[in-house]
């Protein structure tokens, strides 16, 4: 036999070792009134639409097809999401490295996203706070962001000379212009590197917007760097909290002014209270805590760039909590593989690790950086 011979075999058998997809409509407009249309060089079949006249490829948008990984692979990917096995123990079980499990964590997480793109609307008793997690720029190599923009060196650990060599040419401009920075910079811990700000001016921080009812519709959002203001308060809550809804919050005053504007009621937990009468804060402080363990330890939390995915997934998980993790698998398999309907197969788009590596921040930087 050929080696090309060989290497057609080879492609067959990978194609057929993938997971299958079912294809019920077209992909670009929708309309039900699709055919085959042959197949690619890879043996994937192809459709064409009677109506808008394009052809796809029935992984159009799929995570599971851009890989060269078999569908018991993808199968243990999920499994460990849903568990929430570390990026080292899934590597080991399917075979691959940890960049690539890391890979196909994201891609599982962008496809949650891609498919539940808008939030729950809330109602009835609502309890609204931020959440603040400590901004993380992993994997970011600019010098220029560290130094210039957020005052501080990457959190990596390093000798006083390896700090040094690293500030480089910066090292003369800061020994002329801001010697404490310097300072900080070369002799402080690890753990104290926190920048130009505290917490209230706070570009060291992002605020997550919350929200969840009583029917445990859940609004998560990553909304700004610091402290998030009255306006941004208001433009992310007004399109998903009714209007005949009581809002419970503590007593930041940037839920005032959304309160008072759209007419809603509004009931204040003062700080060093838990309760007020019969309303409390119990559900959002507990949502917190549970944000907290699924995103782990401070060490491990997730660059900033892609906390909106985690935080959808947080999200998924949190909707179907009364499932088994048996059962989470097999849902979350069936939605990566494209059996949904095809309003959600329409939203599913192709992820390569450069549409991941290049993501943008999920959030309003308000000019920190």
């Amino acid at each position: 036999m050929t080696i090309n011979g060989t290497k057609k075999i080879e492609s067959a058998i990978e194609i057929a070792n993938k997971p299958k997809s079912v294809i019920e409509c077209c992909l670009h407009c929708g309309s039900i009134a699709i055919k085959k249309h042959g197949t690619t060089k890879g043996g994937v079949q192809r459709y064409i639409c009677k109506d808008c006249g394009k052809t796809f490829a029935e992984n159009y948008g799929l995570i599971t097809h851009y890989t060269h990984l078999a569908e018991w692979q993808w199968q243990e990917a999920i499994r460990a999401t849903v568990t929430g096995d570390s990026l080292t123990t899934l590597a080991k079980n399917i075979g691959t490295s940890p960049s690539t499990a890391w890979t196909c964590r994201m891609k599982i997480y962008q496809t949650i996203q891609n498919i539940y793109c808008e939030h729950d609307k809330c109602d009835g008793l609502i309890e609204a706070d931020g959440k603040y997690l400590r901004v993380s720029f992993k994997g970011c190599k600019d010098k220029d962001l560290f130094i210039d923009k957020l005052g501080r060196l990457p959190r990596h650990h390093r000798s006083r000379a390896e700090r040094i060599d690293y500030l480089g040419d910066s090292y003369k401009k800061l020994f002329t212009e801001n010697q404490t920075m310097l300072k900080e910079m070369i002799y402080s811990s690890q753990k104290r590197f926190v920048g130009r700000s505290t917490i209230d001016a706070n570009h060291q921080h992002i605020c997550i917007l919350t929200a969840i009812d009583r029917s445990n519709n859940i609004y998560i959002e990553p909304a700004t760097a610091g402290t998030a203001k009255s306006q941004d308060v208001y433009a992310r809550l007004s399109p998903i909290v009714s209007r005949d809804s009581v809002l419970i919050t503590d007593d930041h005053h940037s839920y005032k002014m959304f309160c008072r504007k759209e007419r809603i009621e509004h009931v204040i937990i003062e700080s060093e209270l838990h309760t007020a009468g019969a309303y409390s804060l119990s559900r959002i402080n507990s949502l917190h805590s549970s944000i907290e363990r699924f995103l782990g330890s401070k060490e491990y939390l997730p660059a900033t760039k892609y906390i909106d995915l985690y935080l959808k997934m947080f999200w998924w998980l949190q909707k179907n909590k009364d499932l088994s993790s048996n059962d989470l698998t097999g849902i979350l398999f069936k939605l990566v593989t494209g059996y949904v309907d095809n309003t959600a197969r329409a939203k599913m788009t192709r992820t390569t690790i450069k549409d991941l590596v290049t993501r943008k921040l999920p959030i309003d930087t308000k000019g920190f950086y």
